[in-house]
């Protein structure tokens, strides 16, 4: 398994992923408690290759799991389908062009 997978798989079931500087900041926010054994594997997968999380990390969207592709006036990374109407706001010559 690569490490973005890994990524994908522990956010599916409630871990979340910031960058913090060059820290990879992990924390659980799910509802049940996981399986240690099936979870520790994947963690330790992330550790392993912090770098290709990093760079993973800067264009993956915690909330759904989709693609940031395109920065807000400050920066902060928007993601095509959880930020849409701002994406629309920021960019309005891509109305309706698609």
């Amino acid at each position: 398994m690569r490490p973005e997978n890994a990524v994908m798989e522990l956010s599916k079931i409630g871990f979340r992923f910031r960058l913090d500087g060059e820290a990879v900041k992990v924390r659980f926010e799910g509802e049940q408690t996981p399986d240690p054994a099936a979870v520790s594997p994947l963690l330790d997968l992330v550790r392993q290759h912090k770098d290709d999380v990093r760079y993973f990390l800067k264009s993956f969207c915690p909330r759904c799991g989709g693609c940031c592709f395109a920065p807000d006036y400050e920066g902060h990374p928007l993601c095509m389908a959880c930020d849409w109407e701002l994406l629309a706001e920021l960019y309005p010559d891509s109305k309706g062009k698609h």
